[in-house]
């Protein structure tokens, strides 16, 4: 079985931030070596920035990054749905310097117009070392995967459920930084991410999983699932209990469980409500 994420955000310079965190996580979580981390995060990088100056004319569009992870070798890919690549453009101008470089690092590259508009640019990376693979955990009582409809700065999901530990806290806390959250605070978000994610594999519906996160002014929102039914009443009655989940009553404000069709959604809403000044807040 092979190893999938997809990250949906808006192509703004900011998005980067997102982006290489997610892959930081990922390679922590099973055992990139050195060189491939550093290939996949210049390669992922430069096709984002093209589409970051390229794709809408500088202004923010849909922007999305797939991953599919085998044991020796990540197959990438970059899309979005704006004017492609610009076959016109002058020899010396970003754009080609880019393309360059993906062609480069990457032992196999595409950059393909898509049907319905926009470019696809798919990477294919080979691991020297082997990648682990991490083995999904099935249900007590297996559902069929209930598909969610979320929506945020960035969405993602991935397989298997056990990839949220690397993924949700490096997304997490980068749209943390750009919400100004203050340094006392920033890394308790790290905190209510990782009871997330440990309650996040026993109660999932499936080996799949979404997450979606908003950033305002020093506010986060989250919305996680599908879990199945039953099981948000658990983390609820650990956070009042002040056992494993006693990081949400720090600094989640909101928790909520949304039913949908046979499974659940957890919603909360993450608040840095310090008195710490601007030149307090984590660099963006």
């Amino acid at each position: 079985m092979s190893t999938t994420v997809n990250l949906e955000l808006e192509s703004r310079p900011e998005c980067l931030a997102l982006v290489r965190g997610m892959l930081v996580g990922i390679a922590d979580l099973l055992g990139f070596d050195q060189e491939l981390l550093h290939n996949l995060k210049t390669v992922v990088g430069e096709a984002c920035n093209n589409v970051i100056v390229h794709a809408y004319d500088g202004e923010p569009g849909p922007l999305a990054v797939g991953l599919e992870i085998e044991q020796d070798r990540v197959e990438a890919l970059v899309r979005d749905w704006g004017r492609g690549i610009r076959s016109l453009a002058p020899p010396d101008d970003r754009i080609h310097v880019g393309l360059a470089v993906i062609s480069a690092l990457a032992d196999r590259a595409q950059f393909v117009r898509a049907p319905d508009g926009g470019t696809e640019v798919r990477m294919a990376l080979t691991s020297r070392r082997g990648i682990r693979t991490l083995q999904p955990r099935t249900a007590t009582t297996p559902v069929e995967y209930v598909p969610v409809e979320l929506s945020g700065d960035a969405v993602s999901t991935l397989s298997p459920v056990g990839l949220l530990a690397g993924v949700l806290g490096r997304v997490a806390t980068a749209l943390a930084a750009h919400a100004h959250f203050s340094l006392d605070r920033f890394c308790d978000v790290y905190l209510v991410t990782d009871v997330i994610a440990a309650h996040a594999e026993p109660a999932a519906s499936s080996n799949r999983l979404s997450f979606a996160i908003a950033a305002r002014d020093r506010r986060l929102e989250l919305a996680v699932g599908p879990f199945r039914s039953g099981s948000g009443e658990r983390l609820r009655a650990d956070t009042a209990a002040g056992r494993l989940g006693s990081a949400l009553s720090l600094l989640a404000v909101q928790l909520a469980v949304e039913p949908v069709e046979s499974a659940e959604i957890w919603r909360m809403v993450v608040r840095d409500e310090s008195d710490a000044s601007p030149d307090h807040a984590v660099p963006a």
